[in-house]
């Protein structure tokens, strides 16, 4: 008959390895996401280009093999930010914009959602590394994509049916990170202001041609 007590004693060096086993796996994970954190906030200072592994392995308070060891190639590191950088970025309102009563009540809410997320990832994307990165290209046509399709379904659920392709192209490019940093930074306007301009673009892009103006408007216009 056999011992219960040699099997309880049998099982214990099978559970203190289990145990081991996850707590490893949870301090790697931790470690990794330290490693991914470092990696955003010196890509922030210094951008992807200028940071080297030394220097996130100072930052992240490892050791140069580890930071290899968790992202052997610049691409997964990128990822790793990328991911990091994404968890704490503002949601788009996609339920709330469809749900709009009328185009200019989803523009404005397209327009706050796209300009939070721009001052969200500026940090990042002013180096416009995006242009000598190929990982970051690929993010940024990604994203580009995202928001055409977004804006295609908001003019669609808005506008008579037709060719709404030049509409779409022309309101992904007001929402775009180039426009907005042009009239925040390149221009300096505050933030109220810089809504005002991309709502006011959006609508002259939206707003179907005028008709030619009569002689009297003509004469008062000149």
């Amino acid at each position: 008959m056999p011992n219960p007590l040699a099997k309880r004693r049998s099982t214990r060096p099978m559970a203190a390895r289990s145990y081991d086993s996850e707590s490893r796996r949870r301090q790697q994970a931790e470690r990794k996401a330290r490693i991914a954190a470092a990696t955003a906030a010196l890509h922030a200072k210094k951008g992807a280009n200028g940071t080297s592994y030394a220097d996130i392995a100072a930052e992240a308070r490892v050791s140069l093999p580890t930071v290899y060891a968790h992202f052997p190639t610049q691409r997964e590191l990128l990822q790793g930010c990328t991911s990091h950088v994404a968890t704490s970025a503002p949601v788009v309102p996609a339920d709330r914009i469809f749900s709009a009563p009328d185009l200019s009540t989803a523009a404005a809410l397209l327009v706050e959602a796209v300009v939070e997320r721009h001052c969200h990832f500026e940090p990042w994307l002013a180096w416009r590394e995006d242009r000598v990165i190929p990982f970051l290209a690929e993010m940024s046509a990604a994203s580009r994509e995202e928001l055409g399709a977004l804006v295609a379904r908001v003019l669609k659920q808005h506008l008579e049916p037709g060719d709404h392709r030049e509409m779409i192209a022309g309101w992904e490019s007001v929402l775009s990170f180039d426009f907005w940093y042009r009239l925040s930074r390149g221009h300096r306007l505050s933030r109220p202001a810089v809504r005002r301009v991309m709502l006011r673009s959006l609508d002259a892009i939206a707003r179907p041609q005028d008709a030619p103006p009569t002689q009297a408007s003509a004469r008062r216009n000149r």
